[in-house]
């Protein structure tokens, strides 16, 4: 039987793909910082990006690794990359035959983030150590940002959106993700290897439109009021300079929304064999 260790085991993505390999056959081990995951790992282990897995894959022997494990903080860029890494090369030296990494559009050296510019230099290695790197933007489901755009588009009958919510966003059901990942661990990465590959839909889709269409199919009225981003950031450049405020959005998060969501990506879902879905069916499935 194949088995599967998932990192960041209690993450939006990685819970339902735990749930997608177990239905397909695959024994699903977790690590989590925690050490606790959902119902469909057959044993989860507590480790956090910064330790070492070697405990872990001398006790199991593990055919594949997903990585989808995430520090935040202070610190998370180091964090992230050297964590990261560690893992990679440990689950290399351990034989373990395939490894796969999750990235992000917003992955580029120029990126505003460390988020960003963090998926880069892994992303980077994990196509030069001839792994397989998949490159996700907005995923449509339960959890990770489209979660946080449901929550403030369904707040409030007033929703401000950026600069009239113009910016695009690439999407993708969290399903189909899933069975991408599922069909990449049984075929063993054979063709994906060394490439990073743009698993979103072809066309874009606006946040306005989003918005909108998270609204109509939840039964609400709401007004999509279009915000300039110029006073906002002046106004969030001020108050960074308050010594201790803790802001829940930064300049930099709002620069790079706006860099990110000007920009057009090429896509690869067709090479994956599953039909692009509308908004609306997308946002049915994840249960707005």
């Amino acid at each position: 039987m194949t088995t599967v260790l998932i990192t960041g085991a209690g993450g939006f993505i990685a819970r339902h793909l735990a749930q997608t390999l177990t239905a397909a056959g695959i024994r699903v081990l977790g690590a989590s910082h925690s050490g606790a995951a959902g119902t469909s790992y057959a044993r989860v282990f507590q480790a956090s990006l910064g330790e070492t897995l070697l405990a872990v894959l001398a006790s199991e022997r593990v055919d594949a690794v997903v990585h989808t494990a995430l520090a935040e903080g202070a610190d998370a860029y180091r964090v992230n990359v050297d964590g990261t890494s560690r893992w990679l090369d440990e689950a290399r030296a351990a034989g373990v035959r395939l490894q796969i990494f999750l990235s992000t559009l917003s992955a580029e050296p120029g990126a505003l983030a460390d988020y960003g510019r963090a998926k880069w230099v892994l992303q980077k290695r994990f196509v030069e150590a001839d792994e397989v790197v998949f490159r996700l933007g907005v995923v449509v489901g339960d959890g990770g940002m489209y979660a946080r755009i449901r929550s403030s588009a369904t707040r409030a009958p007033v929703v401000p959106l950026l600069d009239g919510g113009q910016q695009l966003l690439y999407v993708a059901g969290v399903d189909t993700v899933c069975a991408v990942l599922r069909d990449a661990v049984l075929t063993g990465g054979a063709g994906l290897r060394g490439v990073a590959w743009n698993l979103v839909q072809p066309e874009p889709v606006t946040l306005r439109a989003m918005a909108a269409a998270i609204n109509r199919l939840a039964g609400r009225r709401a007004l999509l009021l279009p915000v300039p981003a110029r006073p906002v950031l002046a106004a969030l450049e001020i108050a960074e300079r308050v010594p201790l405020l803790r802001l829940p959005v930064t300049s930099t998060n709002v620069r790079g929304l706006i860099q990110q969501g000007q920009r057009r990506f090429p896509s690869d879902f067709e090479r994956f064999g599953h039909p692009a879905q509308s908004l609306e069916t997308l946002i049915a499935l994840a249960g707005s």
